[in-house]
Order: C-alpha cells, then sequence, then structure tokens
C-alpha cells in the first residue's frame, strides 16, 4: 500500500490520503495539482475548511552507508518508510584526492618561489641556523619559505568533526528533512547506535568501569550489532546473504575469544560451509583478516551522535527522543518483525509509542545519494606518445610515478646499449610525437542522480555513454537510453527517490 502526501496552498504538509478515487477527481477539477511523482504528492489549490494534522513520530535508524526511516501515527500506522543509501565511503578518497592536489600545488608554488628568488638574487648565500616551528634545536637550512608553518594559525573550534562525519551528519539531517516536505512530523526517535569499543575487545569489562564521558545519552548496540554495522549486514563469505549466525573464527573450544576480531556474520549456507570444509574456512579467515578498519563504521556514528542529538534538540525542541538498541531489539522480538533498516526505524518509533496495532503495509522508498557538484574540468588527458614506424615506443620523456611503460629517457639509453649513441640518435630522430591533450568537462553537463523520463517511465541517471549520446539509470544493467527521446524532470538534488 502506498499513500498519496498531501501539500496546503503554502506548501506546508497534511495528513496522506489513500482515498486514491477522490485524490483523481480533484485532479480532474483542478481542486489540486501534481508537485512530485515518487513519492507521489499533490497539493491543494483551495483552502480546507478543517486542517487537522495528527502526531507523527519520525523514527531514524542510524548508520554510515545505510540509515531507516519511518513515520508511524500514534495509533501504530506506519505512513512512510525509506531506505537510504548514502556515499560516506566516497567523501574518504574525495578529500585525499583533494590532499595529493594541494600538495603538489603548494610545491610548485615554493618551487616557483625560488626560481624568482635565483633571478632577482635574494637566495641565502650562506647556511643559516635557526630553530623551525617544530624543532627544539637549531637546523640548518637553505631557503627559508615561510615565517611560520601553517598548521600553528589553524585551531579546530569546539564541537569540530572530520569531513566524512561532518558529510555523514548532514545526510541525517536533510533525509529527515525529506521526510519533513512531505509529512507532518511532530516528533522524532533516533536509535542511539553507539559502541563501547573496549566492550567489543573484551566483553568481561563492565559497564560501570568503563568511562564513557557522554553521560546520559551513551548507548550500546552491542556485540553482534558492530558486527552487523561493519560487514553492513551481509554475508562475510558471500557478501549476498543476510547474517544469520555469528561464527567465531577461532573455536571457543580451542580458547577463542568472543570479540569483534574473532567474530563473523554468516548466512546459513556459509555457515554449514565453512563446518565442512576447511578451504571455506580458510577463505573467510582470509577476508576477516582482510578488514583493515574495525571500527570504521562504528567510529564515525560516534562522532555524530551528540551533535546529530543537539541538532534535533533545537529543531524539536522537548520532541526529540533517544532509545537503545537493545529497546528497538525487543521491540521488533515481541511483534515479530523482520530485521531491516526499514522495520528498525518503525521499532525506533515503536519503542517509544508502544502501539497496540501495527501496520506495517506501506511500501518502502529507496533513496540515493549523489554528488551534487563536481568542479573538475578536465575530463581526462592523453600522455605525450612517440612513434616509430608507426608503432608505440614510449611515453613521456621522463618517467611518471606510477608509469608502466618506457619513458623517452629510458628507451634511448636502452637502444644506446643496443645499437651505440650514434644509432641511437638516428632513431631518435625517426620518432614522430603525438602531443598530450586536455579533454575538459562541458559546464552544463548532466551529472548522476538527474532523472528523466523516457516512453513515459522515471528513470534516474547513473552516468553517460559516447559523449552524452547514451544515457545509464540505475537498476536498468547495461540498456542504454537514447539522449534524443529522453525529457529532463529535475537535476540532481543530492538525494534522489530510486524507487
Amino acid at each position: 500500500m502506498r499513500y498519496v502526501y498531501v501539500l496546503d496552498q503554502e506548501g506546508r504538509p497534511l495528513m496522506p490520503t489513500s482515498r486514491f478515487r477522490k485524490v483523481r477527481r480533484m485532479l480532474k477539477t483542478g481542486q489540486a495539482r501534481a508537485v512530485s511523482t515518487l513519492p507521489f504528492t499533490i497539493q491543494l489549490t483551495y483552502r480546507p475548511k478543517t486542517q487537522e494534522r495528527q502526531a507523527v513520530v519520525a523514527g531514524i535508524d542510524p548508520g554510515r552507508t545505510n540509515i531507516g526511516l519511518a513515520a508511524v501515527r500514534e495509533d501504530g500506522i506506519c505512513l512512510y518508510q525509506a531506505h537510504g543509501t548514502t556515499r560516506n565511503k566516497e567523501i574518504v578518497n574525495l578529500m585525499s584526492d583533494r590532499l595529493a592536489s594541494r600538495r603538489a600545488s603548494r610545491r610548485g608554488e615554493r618551487l616557483a618561489r625560488k626560481r624568482l628568488a635565483k633571478r632577482l638574487h635574494t637566495t641565502a648565500k650562506k647556511l643559516l641556523d635557526r630553530i623551525l616551528p617544530g624543532y627544539r634545536e637549531p637546523l640548518a637550512v637553505k631557503d627559508i619559505i615561510n615565517t611560520e608553518a601553517r598548521f600553528n594559525n589553524r585551531l579546530r573550534p569546539q564541537g569540530w568533526l572530520t569531513p566524512s562525519a561532518t558529510q555523514l551528519l548532514r545526510t541525517h539531517v536533510n533525509l529527515l528533512k525529506k521526510m519533513q516536505e512531505i509529512l507532518p512530523v511532530s516528533d522524532v526517535v533516533v536509535e542511539l547506535n553507539r559502541f563501547a569499543f573496549l566492550q567489543l575487545d573484551q566483553p568481561g569489562v563492565r559497564k560501570k568501569d568503563i568511562d564513557f564521558a557522554h553521560g546520559a545519552l551513551y548507548g550500546t548496540g552491542g556485540l553482534h550489532a558492530a558486527v552487523r554495522e561493519l560487514q553492513q549486514d551481509r554475508c562475510l563469505l558471500c557478501r549476498e546473504g543476510e547474517i544469520e549466525h555469528f561464527h567465531h573464527i577461532i573455536p571457543r573450544s580451542r580458547r577463542g575469544s568472543d570479540t569483534l576480531a574473532n567474530l563473523a556474520g554468516l548466512c546459513e549456507r556459509c555457515h554449514e560451509l565453512v563446518h565442512k570444509h576447511a578451504e571455506a574456512a580458510d577463505r573467510l579467515r582470509e577476508r576477516k583478516n582482510g578488514l583493515e578498519k574495525r571500527y570504521g563504521g562504528t567510529s564515525v556514528l560516534n562522532q555524530i551522535i551528540p551533535t546529530l542529538m543537539q541538532n534535533l534538540g533545537e529543531c524539536f525542541p522537548g520532541h526529540a527522543f533517544a532509545t537503545t538498541g537493545w529497546k528497538t531489539k525487543e521491540f521488533r522480538e515481541a511483534h515479530e518483525l523482520e530485521k531491516d533498516h526499514a522495520v528498525d526505524a518503525y521499532s525506533i518509533a515503536g519503542s517509544i509509542l508502544q502501539p497496540s496495532v501495527l501496520d506495517l503495509a506501506v511500501e518502502g522508498y529507496e533513496i540515493l545519494q549523489f554528488r551534487r557538484h563536481s568542479r573538475a574540468n578536465i575530463n581526462h588527458q592523453t600522455e605525450r606518445t612517440y612513434l616509430l614506424d608507426n608503432k608505440t615506443v614510449a611515453k613521456n620523456r621522463h618517467k611518471r610515478m606510477d608509469q608502466k611503460t618506457d619513458s623517452l629517457q629510458e628507451w634511448y639509453e636502452d637502444a644506446a646499449a643496443r645499437y651505440g649513441e650514434k644509432q641511437a640518435d638516428r632513431l631518435r630522430s625517426r620518432l614522430t610525437v603525438k602531443k598530450s591533450t586536455r579533454y575538459y568537462n562541458s559546464k552544463d553537463r548532466l551529472l548522476p542522480g538527474t532523472i528523466f523520463s523516457y516512453e513515459g517511465k522515471r528513470y534516474v541517471l547513473t552516468g553517460q555513454l559516447t559523449g552524452g549520446a547514451y544515457y545509464r539509470a540505475y537498476g536498468q544493467g547495461k540498456k542504454n537510453f537514447p539522449a534524443k527521446k529522453v525529457r529532463i524532470l529535475c537535476q540532481n538534488e543530492g538525494l534522489v527517490y530510486a524507487s
């Protein structure tokens, strides 16, 4: 079942409706107009006599990659369900690329200043002994570029978060705002999906012996919840099925510990396979060892939860609540609900409401996150290529860092060693050169996340082929959509309803 979400004349959300016949009649008579097709939303063109709004509680299941959302009425009827997929892991790679680019830019600036100093004859003529920032003893330097190190001029403000944590925090808030655009949310409940790392490694340590330093808001999701979060609730061996069993890499009969490092989540089929075949057990051990960041996802959540609760408390004064993973689990198991991110969000709201009747008949939505702005002007750049008799023999004058083929210098040295310098010079004179070429992106290009229609159906753009002549869409595999036959409905908005 799906609801039709209703907005008033000013665009403020009203209670949704499931009276589809009345909605069709209102659209035909001009009493309402369609605003969005997914989720289907209409806006009234007249002022209704009554605008009653019931209490709607929003439940949020926080996560690093997967976020669950649900909106529940006081009587337990679910009005909205959604599963959001973030791009938080991409942020780390983007920040690394930006760091490398800035480092190269600063190095170029330093070299340019040195060349300018040489031309103006302002370089140091002798070595100077000077105590540089970060050093206790004088250091002999030739070129003093900066009087003070840049990192000494930067102080982190109180409540500072890493870029990846900041992006994840904004994603949680924006997902809630996206729900508020179509529903009159009055209360919000968040699961404190936090983990005590000391308990994860040493389960025997009692909570009261740990100084959490976060007050009453601090909660723990438990050991099994940490495994689910780290593996994204997928089997570690096949990476397809959901986690049904928790397997000890070193069995407890052999004094294996009940810790996160020794625990792996498996589906039922893979769990039987590991116990029967030694090859499967070895493969599982290798994949477990391949998890480089043991607490990557959980640590980011721990960073943002205090700030998230503070922001929600400002947006919903007196109506922002927190629950723990244990209460969510008890509610889900008491009502025999399946394990799912959207269902968990419903359970989070239900753990506060404690409804007598459960209604999860509403169909869920899938929300994807795309990069909104890409300032990259250069699409790609070809390398300088040297050809002999129309055959490529070398690339670039000097070898770049990750180049596997020979450079011009290496090719010449090899030719000189084989045939002598005179013959190598003759061969070098016969070379033809293809200069390096830069290909630039169009400023008005469509970014992934753009919504378009083809043959009356709605699709989400994921990429382009042959210079934008064909489009690729989410969930459509390698199917090509000709750009001339599609109609652009909406540009990329960051968070996009995929289904």
